[in-house]
């Protein structure tokens, strides 16, 4: 009995050890993630579920993009969280991140000059 219990306890710590251990997951790195991910070529499955968690997750990155997009047009650079947040998306290789921003930003080129790594 006392073997079967210290195994339970052993597994339990081990376990919560191993959750309070991973990186949270930022919310704009998943939409980042989420976005990449779209403009892959579809699976070849015929029909595409799309669940009420999937609806939510597309509306919240949506707002989130909105604000990146407001934020920009006045200050005419990204925020430092979302540079870091690309970085971190993209193993802080700022060729891929600068890819990222000429293909999915409207006037890329302009913001590039703000876009680095290094400092993140």
């Amino acid at each position: 009995m006392k073997t079967s219990m210290s195994i339970v306890v052993v597994v339990f710590f081990a376990t919560f050890l191993a959750i309070s251990a991973a990186p949270p997951l930022n919310p704009q790195e998943a939409c980042i993630r989420r976005n990449i991910n779209r403009s892959q070529p579809p699976s070849s499955s015929l029909e595409q579920k799309t669940s009420i968690f999937d609806s939510l997750r597309d509306n919240l990155c949506r707002d989130m993009a909105r604000a990146v997009m407001f934020y920009v047009r006045i200050t005419g650079k990204f925020p430092a969280h979302y540079v870091k947040a690309m970085c971190n998306v993209f193993g802080n290789d700022e060729k891929k991140v600068k890819e990222y921003v000429m293909e999915k930003w409207l006037g890329g080129s302009k913001l590039l000059s703000n876009v680095s790594c290094a400092f993140h």
